[in-house]
């Protein structure tokens, strides 16, 4: 990074041809050494996988199945928001539950790449010997990565449709061996637990899954994720008690970029904006990562890459130019306070693990704030709006203690 600190030459205006080829060569390399999150999904056709991704970005249907690409011959990748600014990445197996599937080239393929595993069952599927027996092998070739149990599908039990009318009985149970799995919880504790609340029907079916699954997967988190014209009344039911979960393995930078993505602004988001806020995410959790290298000075051409790169980014999503007006007004969102608190920060980082933790914060919160007054910027112009400096500082001091809450949130 540090040949692109040399060529920069203004604020004011964008960084010359050559700097720009040196800054893309040192975002690639940053990009691969990035901890971006690899959850391997693994579950039958049918069993929610579609749903829980959805749920987690936030992205549309369409968009989700367009965006699979071949992995290996029996799985498939999906890239989230994109394959070059990623936040998450989704591994989907196919052919489970078929003679023909043999988990050994997976096994090679994402043991040294995939951090978590979701395994989708629908909480009334009682044909798994096609996915108990490769999960098994997967579990033996690395224990140590943690694996999810998510029952989908709850509504399909005689009963269940009434657990998500009142209040969340699985909540209530969340400390017992329904989230806490392992080889040694006893096993029939879920009625008694919660013997009141919970259909007998479905705790018959959750108790069985405990059993059947045991000593395979670190928890089990009951869900029910359905459209909004399904007519259910939380479509989302057991949603946040899947985000906390995932949140225990990610990146604590990843960590509060997923806090939000499926959390839309208070006003009704376009898919620009949508858009437009996955690729601020995307940069404040990359800029975060670059923000805890621990020497001195070295991650500040890297932070400011990486945002130089967001206002391109977003200046293609709105479709307007970047002339040398707009970078002017753009490099003015956060004044001085920028060098001042970069020299802080770095001052801070003589200090082990303090200064780590602040360098992270600090350029996480700093490049959120820029691309969300960034984006507001772009989005009064495509309006007709003439946006000026004055109001973009306003904006850029809201969204930096937003930027400084999600950090903060757990």
């Amino acid at each position: 990074m540090l040949s692109f600190w040399k060529r920069w030459r203004s604020p004011a205006m964008p960084p010359p041809a050559d700097a720009q080829d040196a800054l893309e060569t040192d975002l690639q390399q940053l990009r691969q050494t990035a901890p971006v999150p690899a959850i391997w999904l693994f579950g039958k056709t049918g069993s929610g996988k579609s749903s829980v991704i959805r749920y987690l970005t936030g992205a549309e249907a369409a968009i989700v199945g367009e965006g699979y690409r071949p992995e290996t011959k029996s799985s498939q990748r999906f890239d989230f928001p994109n394959t070059l600014d990623r936040l998450l990445t989704f591994v989907d197996t196919r052919g489970l539950g078929e003679a023909s599937y043999d988990p050994t080239a997976d096994i090679a393929h994402f043991d040294g790449t995939t951090q978590l595993m979701l395994v989708t069952v629908r909480a009334g599927d009682h044909a798994l010997q096609g996915i108990l027996e490769p999960l098994q092998r997967i579990r033996r070739a690395c224990p140590q990565r943690p694996v999810l149990l998510l029952l989908t599908c709850l509504h399909e039990i005689d009963g269940a449709m009434e657990i998500a009318a009142a209040a969340d009985p699985f909540e209530e149970i969340s400390s017992s061996s329904l989230l806490t799995l392992d080889k040694n919880s006893p096993a029939g504790n879920v009625s008694q637990a919660a013997a009141t609340t919970i259909p007998p029907a479905l705790a018959t079916q959750i108790e069985r899954k405990l059993s059947q699954f045991r000593g395979l997967v670190d928890g089990v988190v009951p869900i029910d994720l359905t459209q909004p014209e399904d007519g259910f009344s939380d479509p989302n039911f057991g949603g946040q008690r899947l985000k906390k979960a995932i949140l225990n393995y990610l990146p604590h930078a990843y960590r509060q970029a997923l806090l939000v993505l499926n959390n839309p602004l208070q006003v009704e988001e376009t898919q620009r904006q949508r858009k437009a806020r996955w690729q601020v995410l995307a940069s404040s959790a990359l800029a975060g990562t670059a923000g805890a290298v621990p020497i001195p000075w070295v991650d500040i051409p890297a932070v400011l890459g990486i945002q130089t790169h967001l206002a391109t980014k977003l200046a293609q999503i709105y479709r307007q130019e970047l002339t040398a007006a707009h970078w002017a007004v753009l490099s003015s969102a956060a004044g001085s306070r920028i060098a001042v608190r970069m020299a802080f920060r770095e001052a801070l980082k003589f200090i082990p693990f303090v200064g780590m933790a602040a360098g992270a914060a600090s350029s996480f919160a700093f490049t959120y704030a820029l691309g969300m007054s960034w984006d507001w910027y772009f989005s009064g112009l495509r309006q007709g709006g003439t946006p000026t400096a004055e109001e973009l500082k306003k904006v850029f001091d809201q969204q930096l203690q937003r930027g400084r809450e999600l950090w903060e949130a757990e």
